[in-house]
């Protein structure tokens, strides 16, 4: 991949002799592995002390408990409001509840809320209850697959599919409308990628996934807890709910990082960080270059990643505003759905090399 170093920009520099963002409207086609793994070798070499920041962070099941608690409480103190009320309340309060704790379901799926996957599977659960579409356990089978194969045609569920691309990815209307409707989008393509890969892009390669256990555990906690909820409460407090979940993960600040994470600005860089002040009522998730080359630290050590490295992240191009990243991708023509650098799968058939 392209060399990666330049002075440190963000989306709210101006053009007082900065440099503005220059995203592709196509695919940036690389070859060769992430920029990740060749970023943790070189800062494991020079320094070592890294890999004290790995382990665990009890305290993300400690804020998972306390704001699954948060959210129901909202959601039955609201249930006698107006309705005006519920939808504010649940995009300004519900919703960065609510992202904050897929963040934290996010942490359980790296295993680095407890020592014993057993636990960080059941917090899992517990994460997604007031998200009301159980989806946990298979988000952590996907993301796992992301991080392995990141920017992977038809192997990273980060990636949109071609017909989301096709039918909302190159105008205002329809990337304003796919932010909107981002949660459906991602379960849709996530189920997708589950059971197959297109046998006419990979010969002979159905994936098919096994519907575990844990699965099952998901559904059944979820669908039973708030069906209980809503007989108890009714259909205002579980709006509420719905309104936190869809605004938390599509159209708000903090749902503007599923695009500033991976969608390629600058042509030579394939991840992106941001340091700003929303990280804190996000679990440092910001920290994502940092994150994607140390998947082993939990959100609360990504900040002395960047410290102790600093001259490998310094020079990355990064984000200083979620709100500016949401604008920008809306009204840029140049940004699409395709401003990604993609490599091909690794799982496509060798090419025979000329003679």
């Amino acid at each position: 991949m392209g060399k990666e170093e330049g002075p440190a920009i963000s989306l709210l520099d101006s053009p007082k002799g900065y440099e503005v963002i220059n995203p592709s409207p196509d695919y940036i086609f690389v070859e060769g592995v992430q920029s990740h793994w060749k970023r943790k070798k070189l800062i494991a070499k020079d320094f070592p002390e890294v890999y004290q920041y790995a382990g665990i962070d009890y305290w993300s099941g400690v804020w998972t408990v306390l704001i699954v608690l948060g959210l129901y409480l909202s959601a039955y103190l609201v249930s006698d409001s107006s309705w005006w009320f519920v939808v504010i309340t649940a995009y300004v309060f519900g919703a960065t509840a609510s992202h904050s704790l897929w963040v934290l379901i996010h942490e359980f799926t790296h295993d680095l809320g407890f020592k014993s996957k057993f636990w960080n599977k059941v917090f899992l659960l517990i994460g997604n209850i007031p998200h009301l579409v159980p989806s946990s356990i298979t988000f952590a089978d996907k993301h796992k697959q992301h991080h392995s194969y990141l920017n992977e045609t038809y192997d990273d569920p980060d990636l949109p599919l071609p017909i989301e691309d096709t039918i909302f990815g190159h105008s205002t209307i329809g990337k304003f409308i796919w932010m909107l409707a981002f949660p459906l989008s991602m379960v849709i393509r996530q189920a997708l990628n589950q059971f197959y890969s297109p046998p006419s892009i990979v010969p002979d390669t159905i994936r098919i996934r096994s519907f575990h256990y844990w699965v099952l555990a998901n559904w059944i906690v979820n669908i039973s807890i708030n069906l209980a909820f809503y007989y108890f409460f009714g259909f205002k407090a579980m709006f509420f709910l719905f309104v936190s979940f869809v605004a938390g993960l599509g159209l708000h600040p903090l749902g503007a990082r599923w695009v500033a994470e991976h969608y390629a600005i600058f042509p030579d860089q394939e991840t992106y960080s941001y340091y700003g002040i929303l990280n804190l009522v996000s679990f440092n998730i910001g920290y994502h270059n940092e994150h994607h080359d140390f998947p082993t630290v939990p959100w609360s050590k990504l900040p002395q990643v960047k410290k102790v490295a600093p001259k490998y992240y310094d020079t990355l191009h990064t984000h200083d505003s979620y709100l500016r990243v949401l604008w920008d991708f809306i009204t840029n023509p140049n940004f699409t759905l395709r401003t990604r650098v993609v490599r091909e799968s690794h799982r496509l058939p060798k090419k025979p090399k000329s003679q």
